[in-house]
C-alpha cells in the first residue's frame, strides 16, 4: 500500500470554551470519579476530617472540582502524615530486628 493511498483522518478543532465550562452538568464520568472519592474519603480518612459534602447535591463541574480538590488536598495531607508516623514506628522495628539478626547469627557461629 502506497503512502498516497493511506486513508486520512480529519482533526476536529479544539474549542476551548466549550471544553471548560463550569457550569455544565457532571458526566458520568464525573460521577464515577466522585463515587470513588467518596470513598477514599470515609474509608482512608478520620472521621474529624469527613467533608460532611452529600455527592449527590453536586450537579455542575465547578462543584465537583471544587470536592475532588479538598479531598484530595485532604488524602494527601492525611497519607503524608501516616507514611511519617509508618516511618518513625519502622525505625524501632528495623533496630530490633538487628539484634534479633546478630544473635541467631552469632548463635549459629557458636554451633
Amino acid at each position: 500500500m502506497a503512502l498516497k493511498d493511506a486513508p486520512k483522518v480529519e482533526v476536529l478543532q479544539f474549542d476551548e470554551k466549550e471544553a471548560y465550562n463550569e457550569d455544565r452538568p457532571i458526566s458520568g464520568l464525573i460521577r464515577t470519579q466522585l463515587l470513588h472519592l467518596h470513598q477514599a474519603e470515609n474509608l482512608n480518612l478520620p472521621h474529624k476530617y469527613h467533608t460532611g459534602i452529600n455527592i449527590n447535591d453536586l450537579l455542575t463541574e465547578r462543584q465537583a472540582g471544587e470536592y475532588i480538590q479538598k479531598v484530595t488536598a485532604l488524602l494527601h495531607r492525611n497519607g503524608r502524615a501516616a507514611k511519617r508516623k509508618a516511618a518513625a514506628g519502622s525505625n524501632s522495628k528495623r533496630k530490633a530486628g538487628r539484634k534479633t539478626g546478630r544473635r541467631a547469627a552469632q548463635r549459629r557461629g557458636s554451633r
